[in-house]
């Protein structure tokens, strides 16, 4: 579950905090082309390199480090299933093009949560709903995305606290068989579906009480306004992707 740390807001005072979240975002989907451009191994540890000294600069290095460590089972599952496939169907001549592909498809899953892990870490749910709101997102659909990215790692840690306590009272979670394995996680998503469906009960009321929907125009007490740093941050962003799509298509 350290993969969900990526999602939640961690408090600070940095340059990176104090970005436009509209920039944050763009710059984490330009981040993300080059992912998609990408299948060589040594251009993706560019890129995670420059995450890392934006991360060092946001100090959540910690958070997101726990990101990565979460998604190594997927990305080791991708390795695996890709690397079956391509044996399989005789895509590579060697061992050694089947283990370069199927680690650079891995690694691109890694960088894809990575890139997003940041926009996470740095900006709180309001800057998010601003964010949206500005680019004319209907609200409703705004209000449901953030209650999600909200909800989602105080789920986490109520499952984590659940399989804890299941453990002190002498469950085994982690012996037996499939099956077995399988009987030992109702006592846990029992409960865990309780506590879900009582928040969402609670936050339903809570959206009642405070009339929600009734105004067709939503105000905010605080307006996004990009300053000259933001500027400065896009420009070098887009300089930088372009130079990366320009070496895609034109190598040197």
């Amino acid at each position: 579950m350290s993969i969900l740390e990526g999602l939640k807001f961690y408090a600070g005072d940095t340059a990176i905090h104090k970005l436009d979240p509209r920039v944050k975002f763009l710059v984490s989907m330009l981040m993300l082309i080059i992912v998609v451009m990408y299948a060589e191994v040594w251009m993706l540890t560019v890129l995670i390199a420059v995450q890392a000294v934006i991360v060092y600069i946001a100090k959540v290095m910690r958070r997101w480090l726990k990101t990565i460590k979460g998604s190594m089972p997927l990305a080791a599952l991708v390795f695996g299933l890709n690397a079956i496939f391509f044996i399989s169907t005789g895509t590579y001549a060697t061992l050694q093009e089947v283990f370069y592909h199927s680690i650079a498809l891995a690694y691109r899953l890694v960088l894809f949560l990575s890139s997003f892990s940041i926009f996470f870490l740095t900006t709180t749910p309001e800057e998010i709903g601003l964010t949206l709101t500005s680019w004319r997102v209907p609200y409703p659909y705004t209000f449901a995305f953030i209650s999600a990215i909200r909800f989602t790692p105080i789920i986490a840690q109520e499952l984590r606290d659940i399989m804890d306590a299941q453990r002190a009272r002498g469950v085994e979670l982690d012996r037996g068989g499939p099956l077995q394995r399988a009987k030992k996680l109702i006592p846990i998503l029992v409960p865990l579906l309780a506590n879900a469906l009582r928040r969402a009960y609670e936050l339903a009321e809570a959206m009642e009480v405070k009339c929600f929907g009734a105004a067709k125009k939503r105000t905010s007490l605080r307006e996004l306004k990009a300053g000259p740093k933001d500027y400065a941050v896009l420009l070098t962003a887009l300089v930088l992707f372009s130079l990366a799509v320009y070496y895609r298509f034109f190598p040197f």
